[in-house]
């Protein structure tokens, strides 16, 4: 009971934290959601026909789904914040793509029948599911025999003291964060899904850090405690954060991996 009742506040804080016009527009206007090299990889890896159905879960501004939509037949964009589907939409009105529908959908339990879906995709959003394998369950439930997974999302040291400094980090900007998980243990869960992993990329990509607190409104004390953070971080991250002071401000890397796998 005490773990459904957790998975139900961390469900409401994804609700609030990514509600707000100011957070929309932020995530709709983000050059790493709207024009990162995961989105372009996705796009290089999987080669999508026209007949295909496709589902992006956790759609957020609709930035993946936008992707694929003129290369399917039809594509449904689905989150669990109303006021991102509602952004999502417009988007794809202002685009001219006709084949995207929106839907509210938990990615803990997707409303859609076995055996739907051509291609799914999931784009920095898996870090915000509590529970992540039930997630990946019901990835490969829906997807085709054969269908495709096209997911992307942080990854972090296996280290295990690293990886929990990571994710304190993390939650400290976005309390809706839940975990980032080291490559392997994505590769686990996947296989454990009935997932087989055809392709794996990783990338690096850096932020001001900023432009990254004001997409989650960070407060000016949460700000300063991050940044100590920084300064402080264990040696098993200095390769992963990389940090680096100039003009006033502070710029660090995450790591992301692109993953291609197929049920």
């Amino acid at each position: 009971m005490m773990q459904r009742r957790q998975r139900v506040d961390n469900k409401k804080t994804v609700q609030q934290q990514f509600g707000g016009q100011q957070t929309i527009h932020g995530y709709a206007t983000s050059t790493v959601h709207a024009h990162g090299q995961s989105l372009q990889r996705l796009a290089c890896f999987i080669q999508p026909q026209p007949t295909w159905y496709v589902l992006d879960v956790a759609t957020g501004a609709g930035h993946t789904a936008h992707l694929f939509a003129p290369r399917v037949s039809q594509v449904i964009a689905t989150d669990i914040t109303p006021g991102m589907l509602a952004k999502a939409a417009e988007l794809a009105a202002r685009l001219g793509l006709t084949n995207v529908q929106t839907r509210l959908a938990d990615a803990e339990s997707l409303p859609f029948d076995d055996n739907t879906f051509d291609l799914l995709t999931c784009r920095l959003a898996f870090h915000h599911f509590p529970q992540s394998q039930q997630v990946l369950a019901e990835f490969a439930r829906v997807l085709k025999s054969g269908g495709t997974l096209g997911f992307t999302d942080n990854i972090v040291v296996p280290d295990k003291k690293a990886a929990a400094y990571y994710n304190a980090y993390e939650r400290l900007r976005d309390p809706s964060h839940h975990w980032v998980y080291p490559l392997p243990r994505l590769r686990k869960m996947m296989a454990a899904a009935g997932l087989t992993v055809i392709t794996i990329d990783q990338l690096s990509k850096e932020f001001e850090f900023h432009k990254w607190a004001d997409r989650q409104n960070v407060s000016p004390a949460n700000r300063e405690k991050l940044l100590l953070l920084m300064r402080n971080i264990p040696a098993a991250l200095k390769l992963l954060f990389a940090p680096r002071w100039e003009d006033d401000t502070m710029y660090f890397n995450l790591w992301e991996a692109v993953i291609i796998a197929q049920k």
